[in-house]
């Protein structure tokens, strides 16, 4: 789904270009600062560190952020650094400044050693990925809180799964409908087509919120090509920045919280002449089955 998150850019990619070392670049060539020095005791090796972060240009502007304290990302600290291509400089700031729990810390990084950024930000000199750590674990405190979020997302994945029967007998009805002219539809001046199957609460989506939902995607024929409810996971993308296709990026803004729908996406707001091979063939009208399950900030 084309996702640009440069959150999980940084923390799952490493081996970006590192600047020339100097006095003030503190960890693979690069600058960091403590912001606040936090409280209690430092982690440790082999112990896990759980944070918040976000991610700033130099102009202020926030590019993307993560503080949802049910999903943080968190790193284990080595016992020795990685190097060259394995090094990646936030564990080596959380390890270099002997992070606490409350700390803030913030890794100064230029956008001409992410060239991807380059092109998408070429009026930013530099990012700032400033974390803040929430918890600590050792690693038996960690292995229980694993199983205890295995446990947790088997439990949400019976439970996704067992919509699926429902889903598609609704989604075969409503194509039907819709190809007859029955179902009562609403077109937006692109050419998306959508009708609410349950309304939700509060405000529509706006663009830059993220929206957390789970989907069921078929061909007008009825075939399934990708669905959420049955690995049990929902998708989260930030809406208007073209991580999606427009018909989401679009239709996730005519709904609001809780609301169910179906999108109607015409080609031009899908994947085009070429397509998603193999299972999307050009030229392919789209029909979405979506639940918004919750809207946050970046």
């Amino acid at each position: 789904m084309n996702i640009k998150y440069l959150i999980s850019f940084f923390i799952a990619i490493t081996g970006i270009v590192a600047c020339k070392q100097s006095a003030e670049q503190m960890v693979n060539g690069f600058k960091y600062t403590v912001e606040e020095d936090g409280s209690g005791a430092a982690a440790k090796t082999n112990e896990y560190v759980f944070f918040s972060i976000k991610v700033a240009g130099d102009d202020g502007s926030v590019i993307d952020e993560n503080t949802d304290e049910a999903n943080m990302p968190y790193f284990q600290i080595p016992e020795e650094l990685p190097t060259g291509n394995a090094a990646n400089p936030l564990v080596a700031m959380i390890k270099g400044a002997n992070a606490k729990v409350g700390g803030v810390y913030k890794l100064t990084i230029p956008i001409d050693s992410i060239p991807s950024a380059k092109v998408e930000y070429p009026n930013l000199k530099h990012f700032d990925y400033i974390l803040t750590v929430k918890k600590i674990m050792n690693e038996k405190d960690f292995s229980e809180f694993m199983k205890e979020k295995q446990a947790e997302q088997e439990k949400k994945a019976e439970i996704s799964k067992a919509k699926i029967p429902e889903i598609e007998t609704k989604l075969k009805e409503t194509i039907a409908a819709y190809k007859a002219g029955k179902l009562e539809t609403m077109t937006t001046p692109s050419g998306l087509k959508y009708y609410i199957v349950e309304k939700g609460t509060g405000d529509n989506t706006k663009s830059s919120q993220v929206v957390h939902a789970d989907y069921y995607g078929a061909l007008m024929d009825g075939t399934k090509f990708d669905d959420s409810f049955s690995r049990g996971q929902e998708f989260s993308f930030v809406v208007g920045v073209g991580q999606v296709i427009k018909g989401w990026d679009e239709g996730f803004t005519l709904l609001n919280k809780g609301a169910k729908a179906f999108l109607f996406i015409p080609a031009d707001l899908a994947y085009g002449e070429a397509g998603s091979p193999p299972v999307i063939p050009g030229n392919a009208e789209l029909v979405f089955y979506v639940e918004l399950n919750d809207i946050t900030s970046r």
